[in-house]
C-alpha cells in the first residue's frame, strides 16, 4: 500500500531533514554506509514531500517494499530518529530487523506513526490542484 507519514521536526532537527536521514538509514540497512562507494552517497528507499505552506513533511511510502537486509547493518543511526517510541517498541523492532534477511516496509512502522492515505493528503492540502488558480 502506498501512503504517506507526517513527519514532526525534533529540537535537534527539522522535520525536512529528519524525513531525509529516515530515508537514507533505510537504505543503509541495505547496504550500511561505511560499504558504500561515493556513488551511493545520495540513495534513498523513499521520498520526501513537503506541503505547500512550506512547515509540514512527509515521508512517501510503500508499506509492502521489502528491504534487504546487510549482515552488517547497524540500527542506531535509524532509532535516533525516533525517540517519541517507546523503548520496548524500539527494541522490539532493532531485534526484528537485525534477525530477518528482509522485512516489508510496513513491518516496522511504529506504533506512534499513522499511514496517511491519497484521500488525507488532498483533503489537507498536499497536492493542491493548479487548474484552481486559473
Amino acid at each position: 500500500m502506498n501512503g504517506w507519514i507526517l513527519i514532526q521536526a525534533l529540537p535537534w532537527i527539522s522535520a525536512k531533514e529528519r524525513a531525509q536521514r529516515i530515508s537514507r538509514e533505510l537504505f543503509n540497512v541495505t547496504l550500511p554506509e561505511r560499504l558504500q562507494s561515493p556513488d551511493y552517497a545520495q540513495c534513498n528507499v523513499f521520498g520526501v514531500v513537503e506541503h505547500p505552506d512550506g512547515e509540514q513533511v512527509a515521508l512517501q511510502i510503500d508499506t509492502q517494499h521489502v528491504i534487504p537486509v546487510h549482515p552488517q547493518a547497524t540500527l542506531e543511526k535509524l532509532v535516533t530518529l525516533f525517540p517519541e517510541v517507546p523503548e520496548a517498541e524500539r527494541m522490539q523492532l532493532h531485534s526484528y530487523v537485525l534477525h530477518a534477511s528482509a522485512f516489508p516496509f510496513g513491518a516496522i512502522i511504529p506504533s506512534t506513526s499513522t499511514v496517511r492515505d491519497e484521500e488525507y493528503m488532498n483533503a489537507n492540502g498536499w497536492f493542491p490542484n493548479d487548474l484552481e488558480d486559473v
